[in-house]
């Protein structure tokens, strides 16, 4: 049996910068309120649901996340940072 657990990452910018808010769930249903919840929160430019299964992930839901980039630390913490630009030469 594949024990899943989700993040969900709403993230924005302020006068500080951008910001990530995070969280997590251990079942599918308690991660779509949460995304729910932050899709609608009017703080927020945008939003990400992650699948977790030990080593391995996936994105499985987004919205606003154009010119965003889901990255994943060595400890296993995932947040949103700005996407570098791609310059043609």
């Amino acid at each position: 049996m594949t024990n899943f657990t989700y993040r969900i990452i709403g993230f924005g910018e302020n006068e500080h910068g951008l910001f990530n808010q995070l969280n997590w769930a251990l079942n599918i249903s308690s991660a779509s309120e949460t995304y729910s919840d932050l899709l609608h929160d009017p703080e927020m430019n945008g939003v990400v649901m992650i699948r977790v299964n030990h080593e391995e992930w996936e994105v499985i839901l987004e919205c606003g996340t154009e010119n965003y980039s889901v990255v994943c630390g060595p400890l296993g913490n995932f947040k949103v940072v700005k996407a570098s630009k791609l310059v043609m030469v």
